[in-house]
């Protein structure tokens, strides 16, 4: 069983270096479970340099063209590979995220769609518990995982090449080219499951998402995500926010 995580990346260099080594961990669980990961990240920058030193597939794709951001072409360049390369799940994830390995197992039937309710975004000095699925959002936070077959009737490019709101772009490429809407399983192992670092430059602040899902808001996040994700990458991440 073969699971690739598709990272676009954009400064932030040494943000994206913790982000992605703590995914090199999650792959190295998934292996126990028979899950074999792999991740590719598609940049233009310093972070090619970061994740071919971390073992990671790497595409060399600017960030904009005439001025525009081309976020989706970057999405869809990195699906198109996973699915040459074989893989039978794709993940769609950014480079200022954590995931636990808990999430992905056991993964779906091929004609259901993995989603999370749960995001917890993260600055210098708090952290925020979201919930982001209200009743009528069905698809939650993410990260979204597909299997191959959703993706293919699109020619594994579903997303508008200029969509900032790739996630939402992506799910309904897939929904035109299949003619039937996504089927979503979502899954909660722990309410700090999927934590985004909340470092600009972003195109989603901190105070935008606690302003609309906020559950709950603590202070000390790094003793508190120490309990539930490897200290020492804990601290490096600590290192980089407050620095």
């Amino acid at each position: 069983m073969s699971l690739w995580f598709v990272t676009p990346a954009y400064q932030r260099f040494e943000l994206t270096a913790v982000c992605l080594e703590q995914r090199n961990r999650v792959i190295a669980e998934l292996a126990k479970h028979g899950i074999e990961a792999h991740q590719v990240v598609i940049a233009d920058d310093e972070n090619l340099d970061i994740a071919r030193a971390l073992g990671a597939a790497t595409i060399e794709c600017p960030n904009t063209e005439d001025g525009r951001v081309i976020l989706g072409r970057r999405w869809n360049l990195g699906t198109q590979f996973a699915a040459r390369e074989g893989a039978e799940w794709l993940v769609q994830i950014g480079s200022d995220s954590w995931i636990t390995t808990d999430y992905f197992v056991p993964l779906t039937k091929p004609d259901v769609t993995l989603t999370s309710p749960a995001y917890v975004a993260v600055i210098p000095r708090r952290l925020a518990l979201l919930s982001v699925s209200p009743q009528n959002l069905t698809h939650a936070a993410g990260p979204y995982v597909f299997h191959r077959s959703l993706m293919e009737p699109s020619d594994f490019a579903p997303c508008d090449e200029h969509s900032m709101f790739t996630d939402t772009s992506t799910v309904g490429g897939i929904e035109r080219t299949t003619g039937k809407p996504v089927n979503w399983q979502v899954r909660t192992i722990s309410p700090f499951q999927y934590v985004g670092f909340r470092h600009p430059p972003l195109m989603t602040t901190y105070r935008n998402l606690r302003r609309r899902w906020l559950v709950r808001e603590m202070l000390h996040p790094w003793a508190v995500l120490s309990r539930y994700y490897p200290p020492d990458l804990v601290e490096r991440a600590r290192i980089v926010m407050e620095g």
